[in-house]
């Protein structure tokens, strides 16, 4: 069985762009089919305006979305529209396979996100661990210089009081004492 445009188109988009890209890409598309397919008699939902913002910036701003566009059977039906003329199977077919890709995209979206919270608890836990080993090493100092001013109390209390100084014990009055110095030898006097 040969393999059909739409998967390589499709397979192209996936690889090439970013994936939230894509998954919005995916998603407007789904539904511009989806609509057609419940409702294969209803031209309204066959017709879809080239400029509607949406449109514009998530799907056609993708040079392959525009392909598969094509493929599908979406023709011109002036400068602003595109009508469906192509097999309501085809656009089956798309929506399955594009829903695959959808699935694919959540998953590795997930796989992300929770690798990014894991990322972000991790550093986290970093910081707690951070601010508890420094607590704990402001409450070892705190305790130490607790530890080391009650030892130095207890040190302050165990030395012998000083005693008075002689100062303290003279009485008041002086006592005069005479003191006389004798020169020997070759002093001159007078």
């Amino acid at each position: 069985m040969e393999e059909d445009p739409i998967d390589p188109i499709i397979e192209t988009i996936y690889k090439k762009y970013p994936e939230n890209y894509v998954r919005d890409a995916f998603k407007i598309l789904n539904i511009l089919f989806n609509n057609i397919i419940n409702n294969p008699d209803e031209d309204k939902y066959k017709l879809f305006k080239k400029t509607n913002i949406n449109i514009k910036l998530k799907v056609l701003m993708i040079k392959e979305c525009q392909d598969l566009i094509d493929i599908l059977g979406y023709e011109p039906k002036d400068d602003e529209h595109l009508f469906f003329k192509g097999e309501i199977k085809r656009l089956k077919y798309a929506t399955y396979v594009l829903t695959n890709y959808m699935h694919k995209i959540d998953e590795s979206l997930e796989e992300k996100k929770r690798i990014e919270e894991e990322k972000r608890q991790e550093e986290i836990n970093k910081q707690i661990e951070e601010t508890n080993r420094l607590f704990m090493q402001q409450k070892l100092e705190k305790e130490r210089l607790l530890q080391q001013c009650l030892n130095d109390r207890k040190e302050m209390a165990q030395r012998p009081k000083p005693k008075d100084s002689v100062a303290r014990n003279m009485k008041f009055g002086a006592h005069e004492m005479k003191v006389e110095f004798k020169c020997s030898g070759g002093a001159r006097g007078g």
